[in-house]
């Protein structure tokens, strides 16, 4: 997936670049440990039904804990849990199937703080492709509006940047799947430190230069920073 043209490193601000653990399987292997699970990342609705299933499932069933993206993409007009989204399943359905992408990211997020988890520099590649290949897709299509010479060659990446989204969305779900069911396996579900289900302002600073943060996971650890960096999430144009 032209891997080598891609920064592997944490973006600025990155939270979790100081963390020792990582996820027991990287998304480029996540397929073959659990391919059933990768399935869910397909077009015709299953990437919609995924997202619902892989919500409810590390909120471990408790409907009170979920919030629009679990408070992840707030900003200063948005605030997840104000707008009666707590709780609500309607909302987990809507978030699943009109913002795939975000809603994908922010389970993955979520485990990824709940566990004490870095990401690891593949893991980053691939997103960081992905999300490559959404805006060249969406230039594209942008250009094709005025050049209409350019329509097929948009089509054409426009195809490429989707199989590329879903495929990349395919070895998420596997992933966070695999690391789910071995931490229940080890009954190591409670590690890393709890994640609060209520939105956090994103006032915290990291206290280390260039986003590095000592996370121990204890209960004197600086809540998660909602609402700061995702560049490293996936995108979808």
């Amino acid at each position: 997936m032209c891997l080598c043209f891609f920064d592997d490193g944490p973006v600025e601000g990155d939270r979790t670049a100081g963390r020792a653990n990582m996820f027991k399987v990287g998304m480029k292997d996540a397929p073959c440990k659990d391919p059933l699970h990768c399935l869910l990342g397909c077009p015709l609705g299953c990437i919609c039904v995924g997202n619902c299933y892989m919500r409810h499932k590390v909120l471990e069933g408790n409907m009170d804990a979920y919030l629009c993206c679990q408070g992840y993409y707030d900003k200063a007009c948005w605030k997840a849990g104000s707008v009666g989204d707590q709780g609500n399943p309607c909302c987990l359905a809507c978030e699943g199937c009109c913002c795939a992408s975000c809603a994908l990211s922010a389970t993955r997020m979520y485990v990824m703080d709940k566990f004490n988890l870095a990401s690891d520099p593949c893991d980053r590649r691939i997103i960081r492709f992905n999300n490559f290949m959404q805006l060249l897709a969406c230039v594209c299509n942008i250009l094709a509006c005025f050049i209409p010479e350019l329509r097929d060659a948009a089509q054409c990446i426009q195809c490429i940047a989707d199989l590329v989204f879903y495929t990349t969305a395919g070895c998420m779900f596997a992933q966070i799947n695999y690391e789910w069911n071995e931490r229940k396996k080890e009954g190591t579900l409670g590690g890393g430190g709890s994640v609060t289900a209520q939105p956090v302002q994103a006032t915290y600073a990291p206290p280390v230069a260039q986003g590095t943060v000592v996370a121990s996971g204890g209960k004197n650890d600086p809540p998660p920073a909602y609402g700061g960096p995702v560049a490293a999430e996936m995108a979808r144009a």
